[in-house]
């Protein structure tokens, strides 16, 4: 009953690894043959014995029968536990036995039971990774590398879409606590809501509120702040920050470096759009999309700047699609730069300067996080003050930024 469970809630999941769930159904059918073709193949066999002075293992034959350690070892010359160690790579062995320990696993299409090992370690050997969507390069190529991390240690990745709903987000914690993953990579859509109890938790690119748990995050502030002085010191006066929704900590990070630079420059405390003046930095808040940006950038045709930081790449996007609709040359009438770096802005038509995030750097990092707590059954006491990993990112210096005219 619990197997069914598990895969119906499995059908909200992306799965990166391999998935277990029809293997016991599918044995059952198999082992009454297996089991006969098994002992055939034993009573045929010839004895051998391979060691240093022993003839070469032979070429293995593949049959219907599914390859077990103890083949393994058998075609290897060696142990039980030696083969083991030498599979999982815990315990010392000798390098040449490893190596024919390995070949002899190839040769037999061995691979190890990660349900048993599950059962044997109380451990589903599985972490959740938690993310608003897979359209979005921040997560896409984070995840890449965080499933890397995972990989290597014995970890299938789970990953469940929360959208940009909170309810959305208290479901996808749901089928994580029901599928028992060992430990949960969250972004946070609703940055107040608590986190639930159980699995050790590292959060990646934004953080809650009031919430001690580890959490992995570009250094935004400087690289915001390092993008705006660039765009300052092509002599613009009267710029625009176009920014995401204020409770989200990104956001806020993004923001700050943006206040730092226009302070440092003399144009005081960043105001909303309605501020007037021959100097001047203005903020204005949008969703974070496409629509956002464009929405907000029409809102600035009355009274547009002379450049333009937007703090997302889907927000500059939406900027430029207002820009083209409403005739604004790129450039020449408008400086732009924005947050991010997707394959696009390097070939788009004036390249664009932007901030990259070291997304694979972040990914690299949560997976050490969450493979270190789960070790340490970190999840039992959370630590009165989280610890935030802040990684720099690089400014890539392009095309969009023009003195104004």
């Amino acid at each position: 009953m619990r197997s069914r469970r598990i895969r119906g809630s499995a059908a909200a999941m992306v799965v990166a690894g391999v998935a277990f769930d029809g293997c016991a159904s599918a044995w059952a059918r198999w082992r009454p043959r297996v089991r006969r073709t098994a002992a055939i193949v034993a009573a045929r066999a010839p004895v051998h014995t391979y060691g240093r002075s022993g003839p070469e293992p032979p070429t293995a034959v593949h049959c219907c029968s599914v390859p077990t350690l103890a083949d393994v070892a058998r075609l290897a010359g060696v142990g039980v536990g030696t083969a083991s160690r030498a599979i999982s790579g815990k315990g010392y062995v000798d390098p040449v036995t490893r190596d024919r320990v390995l070949v002899a696993a190839r040769e037999l299409g061995y691979r190890r039971n990660a349900a048993a090992r599950a059962l044997r370690e109380r451990r589903s050997r599985a972490v959740g990774l938690l993310v608003p969507d897979l359209s979005n390069e921040f997560y896409t190529s984070a995840a890449e590398v965080l499933q890397a991390e995972l990989d290597a240690a014995g970890f299938q990745l789970v990953v469940a879409l929360t959208g940009a709903d909170p309810a959305d987000e208290r479901h996808a914690w749901e089928t994580m606590l029901d599928r028992q993953v060992d430990g949960v990579v969250h972004v946070p859509v609703d940055p107040a809501a608590p986190l639930p109890d159980g699995p050790p938790i590292v959060q990646l690119n934004r953080r809650s509120r009031r919430v001690s748990v580890p959490a992995i995050v570009s250094d935004d502030i400087t690289g915001v702040r390092e993008l705006t002085e660039q765009v300052l010191a092509a002599g613009h006066r009267d710029i625009v920050a176009i920014a995401g929704p204020p409770r989200l900590s990104t956001t806020r990070d993004r923001v700050e470096g943006y206040r730092r630079a226009v302070r440092k420059a003399g144009l005081g405390e960043p105001a909303d759009v309605g501020r007037t003046g021959p100097d001047r930095a203005r903020l204005i808040s949008a969703d974070l999309t496409t629509g956002g940006g464009r929405d907000a950038m029409h809102r600035l045709a009355a009274d547009p700047p002379t450049a333009v930081v937007a703090l997302s790449s889907r927000l500059l996007l939406g900027a430029l699609k207002a820009c083209a609709e409403l005739g604004i040359p790129i450039p020449d009438e408008l400086s732009v730069v924005g947050l991010g770096d997707p394959e696009w802005f390097a070939i788009w038509r004036p390249s664009i300067t932007t901030f990259a995030p070291p997304l694979a750097e972040m990914g690299r990092e949560a997976g050490k996080a969450i493979l270190a707590a789960i070790s340490a059954d970190g999840a039992a006491e959370r630590p009165a003050r989280p610890h935030v990993l802040r990684l720099p990112g690089r400014l890539q210096l392009r095309e969009s930024i023009q003195p104004p005219g």
